[in-house]
């Protein structure tokens, strides 16, 4: 029996690890650590994992570097006899474990994410990626391995996540022309700088216009959002991207997810698109426009975004098939591996 450090430290890899821990646990030991983060404290709880708190999030450079500095030294005082660490891009998972000599399996899609990459990448034993993200992206960071899987991340965990109950807050929403959900983009992420995408006025204008509007900010930070339901707690939000017309989103993860349920995702992302991104928009799934086209464009629908919901729901069903869960394969990859390990 291996003893593994799975490292879970942003809302997506709660989802994510969700199914993947239950399955390393039946043959290993796992060690389970999170961060003190708004966005993922009651997340992480409510999907059933029981994590220990180590270290916490912060917003500006200075301080994030500090709490990076002390997360490491509480993360060496639980690694003895750990014979795998399992996480996204974790600084300070990479630095003990690569202390240590302990091999690090970097699960991620994101090369965009640039600072976490510099300093997680390099000092991975390997890199576990979804298709559409190129190996090149990983290689210019030092990569030694890059494996992909043939899927895309929200396929962990939509399917035990999307029959879950809607958020009380949104029961009974969706008369009307519809029901369209918006999502803030993560501004104090390193990648974006600042960057705002104006999601708070875009589901604002929404309402008005007689859409049932849903507007899910970050961090817990209330927002005007005008006629809009302001949704401020994080429970699992696939229920409510199911039951959804259309989604909105400044991110990348929930565009996806949305999109993968069968509904029409619209990407107002105020970066560059990811390789995710950019793979979902050549093949259709996802359509990036600015704030001022997308009110145009739900101007002109009105009530039809049902009628398109519908069609692309279909579409979507097709796609899903030729796709597997990348929770079987990292699985079985990192049995492999540690059954190699230990003949």
């Amino acid at each position: 029996m291996a003893k593994i450090h799975v490292d879970i430290l942003t809302p997506k890899y709660a989802l994510f690890m969700k199914t993947l821990v239950t399955k390393l646990q039946e043959n290993n030991e796992l060690i389970i650590t999170t961060r003190d983060y708004s966005e993922l404290n009651d997340l992480i709880k409510s999907v059933g994992i029981n994590a220990v708190v180590v270290g916490k999030h912060a917003a500006d450079k200075r301080d994030k570097l500090k709490e990076s500095l002390a997360r490491s030294l509480e993360l060496l005082k639980l690694y003895e006899g750990v014979d795998l660490a399992l996480a996204q891009t974790a600084p300070e998972t990479a630095r003990v474990a690569y202390g240590l000599g302990v091999p690090y399996f970097m699960v991620h899609d994101s090369p965009h994410a640039e600072a976490q990459s510099r300093l997680s990448v390099p000092l991975a034993s390997v890199v576990l990626t979804p298709f559409p993200v190129r190996t090149s992206h990983w290689k210019q960071y030092g990569a030694k391995e890059v494996i992909k899987y043939h899927s895309l991340d929200p396929l962990a965990w939509i399917g035990w996540a999307s029959k879950l109950p809607l958020p009380k807050e949104v029961r009974g929403l969706g008369g009307g022309k519809g029901l369209v959900v918006v999502r803030e983009e993560e501004y104090q992420a390193s990648y974006l700088e600042g960057k705002r995408a104006g999601a708070d006025a875009v589901a604002s204008q929404l309402s008005e216009m007689g859409f049932d509007v849903v507007f899910i900010p970050r961090y817990g930070v209330n927002r005007d959002a005008g006629k809009a339901t302001v949704l401020n707690s994080h429970p699992v939000m696939t229920p409510l991207l199911a039951a959804a017309d259309a989604f909105i989103g400044a991110g990348g993860t929930m565009n996806a997810e949305a999109a993968l349920l069968g509904t029409p995702a619209y990407s107002i992302y105020p970066g560059q698109p990811t390789d995710v991104e950019a793979y979902m928009i050549r093949m259709g799934i996802i359509r990036r426009v600015s704030p001022e086209d997308l009110l145009i464009h739900f101007q002109n629908a009105g009530a039809g975004i049902r009628e398109e919901k519908r069609s692309f729901s279909a579409k979507m069903k097709r796609f899903r098939e030729r796709l597997i869960d990348p929770t079987d394969f990292i699985a079985d990859f990192v049995e492999e591996r540690l059954a190699g390990k230990k003949a």
